[in-house]
């Protein structure tokens, strides 16, 4: 097992509702044969989140993401990981920097933000992804969702053999239970993404259609961590090539189903706030990532509409000849593709060309 590891610090400060929140984040990067992996443990004044990502040979990308609520949890995040032994130093590293981390907490503690709105408003007003968890347990902390334990997950389709070129979880209490849904693949023939495809309502998780023996492998591994009686709620954005859901697991009795269906609005409202939050921050990453201008994502939504050299040319006010010299091989290089007629497609995996969303709505 070949692997090199790559060390960075970095402080963003975040100014939100006039005021800040700050993230620190601790990145590590290494490579297991040829899969690419890289280990993440960030805070904000609400919290801890640590983050994992598998990138795979074909491009495959697979991140999870749980709120670290104490020590435990990192220790099992690191009894769970299959690449625990490429990522030795990094999890010490992460257990050294977990008390610093809670000291930069309890120091940022007087800068946290203060916008005056519920947790559902704040939601899309936070570039924080520790903050993002906080404010998703807080919501269901509220509405009588305690002890916490989901998953959202979100996936971005394409037309590739396997269908999912991307792939994001973020939880509560799940470490383990994803680690193992990755390692054995459950990801390729999720039973909850095949219910949020095609339906648009909430509905409890013992009763979705199990179509597989790998299907019932993976729901008796949830059901296991307490999602049997749990609750799916289902959203996507417009274009249905980003899907998601929300997966809240129950607690045990009757009576806590019937609040969970009583409740299942306020599900389905924080399912579409948070597609909505998942699919801007990948599409600012991916912009990030691969210098895309903002002419460059006009001309691709341009180009995912079918149009041609000469309309794009008048609209950017430029020659036809201008647009094939100059445009299309900038878009070409930036996108990494080898010609510009596979560069709408690669646009939309990637998730930049977003528009407006929604959650919910059936195909």
């Amino acid at each position: 097992m070949i692997f090199r590891q790559r060390w960075t610090t970095r402080v963003f400060w975040h100014g939100e509702g006039g005021s800040c929140t700050v993230d620190l984040e601790f990145v590590e990067t290494a490579w297991a044969a040829k899969e690419r992996l890289r280990l993440s443990l960030m805070a904000s004044p609400d919290g801890q989140l640590i983050e994992r990502q598998l990138v795979q040979p074909d491009g495959m990308c697979i991140t999870i993401a749980t709120r670290l609520r104490g020590a435990d949890d990192l220790t099992e995040a690191v009894a769970s990981d299959p690449h625990r032994d490429v990522l030795r130093v990094a999890y010490q590293r992460a257990f050294e920097r977990h008390d610093r981390l809670l000291r930069e907490r309890a120091e940022a503690s007087g800068r946290a933000l203060q916008m005056g709105l519920s947790d559902l408003d704040s939601i899309r007003a936070t570039r924080s992804e520790p903050r993002l968890a906080h404010l998703v347990s807080s919501v269901l902390d509220r509405r009588g969702q305690a002890p916490v334990k989901y998953i959202f997950a979100s996936y971005q389709l394409s037309d590739r053999e396997q269908g999912i070129s991307w792939c994001h979880f973020l939880s509560e209490g799940c470490f383990s239970l994803l680690q193992k849904f990755v390692q054995r693949r459950w990801y390729m023939n999720d039973l909850f993404l095949e219910y949020a495809r095609s339906n648009s309502k909430p509905c409890r998780s013992d009763q979705i259609e199990i179509r597989s023996a790998g299907q019932r492998q993976a729901f008796d591994a949830f059901a296991e961590a307490g999602f049997a009686a749990g609750m799916i709620s289902p959203a996507r954005t417009a274009g249905e090539s980003f899907v998601a859901y929300l997966l809240v697991a129950g607690m045990g009795d009757a009576r806590n189903q019937d609040l969970m269906l009583r409740r299942r609005h306020t599900l389905r409202v924080l399912a579409a706030e948070l597609v909505e939050w998942r699919a801007e921050a990948r599409a600012r990453a991916a912009t990030d990532e691969y210098k895309l201008s903002a002419r460059d994502i006009e001309v691709l939504q341009m180009l995912s509409r079918g149009m041609a050299a000469a309309p794009i040319a008048q609209v950017l006010k430029l020659s036809a000849n201008q647009v094939h010299r100059r445009i299309y091989p900038e878009i070409v290089e930036k996108l990494r593709v080898r010609h510009i007629s596979e560069a709408a497609k690669a646009a939309r995996d990637l998730g930049v060309l977003g528009g407006s969303m929604r959650a919910g709505t059936s195909r």
